[in-house]
Formats: C-alpha cells, structure tokens, sequence
C-alpha cells in the first residue's frame, strides 16, 4: 500500500489552520487542539503502518501487537499528560478535541462515501 488513504493532506491542513485561528483567540487551547491532532496523526500513522504489515506482509506476532497497541495507547496518554502537566500552556479539553476530531472526520468521510455508492 503505497499511499496513505487515512491521513488526507488537505484535512489535515484544514484542521491545523483551524487551531491556528483558534490560537489567535485562546492561546492555550489552539496550542492544545494542535498538540492533540499530532498525537492523533501519529497514533494513526502507527495503526496503519501495523495492519499494512499484519494484512499486506502477512507478519503477525502477538508480542509485536502488544507492544505495538502499548505504544500506540502510550503516544495518546502522554499527549493528556502533557496537558495535565501544563495546564497553562495546553488546555486539556484542546487536547481531547484534537484526539478525537481526527477520527471524527475520518466517520463522517466514510458516511459521504457509502451515501455516494448509494445513488
């Protein structure tokens, strides 16, 4: 699999001016949706990265998936953590946005494309 078809360029450059406009307003939060979409890009890259390997190179492993899911789990705990711990620079609830808009999108493009096949 050559190309990445979860990770559309163009979204996330929508989304990253988004927390840049929301930064002009609220500092903390702009930096924290921003913080929180990055970790969800890379939470996602990783994902991704793992079932192209599992489906596409046949390589599966349990060890391999446990630590890949520990990892994964790992990238977006610390990403709340780190809002946890600076609370005056990263606003938590950015944080949260960030992770889950991401995968917010992604459903709602799945949506536009069934409702398209469907016509």
């Amino acid at each position: 699999m050559n190309q990445n078809p979860l990770l559309h360029k163009n979204s996330i450059i929508v989304l990253y001016c988004v927390s840049g406009v929301i930064a002009f307003f609220q500092l903390n939060i702009g930096i924290g949706i921003a913080f929180g979409l990055s970790a969800s890009i890379v939470h996602q890259y990783f994902f991704v990265k793992y079932l192209d390997q599992m489906l596409f190179a046949e390589k599966f492993s349990v060890f391999g998936f446990i630590v890949g899911y520990v990892f994964r789990f790992a990238i977006l705990a610390l990403s709340l953590v780190g809002a946890i711990a600076l609370p005056e620079f990263i606003n938590i609830f950015g944080v949260i946005f960030g992770l889950f808009v991401l995968k917010l999108l992604l459903y709602v493009k799945e949506l536009s494309l069934k409702k398209g096949e469907n016509r």
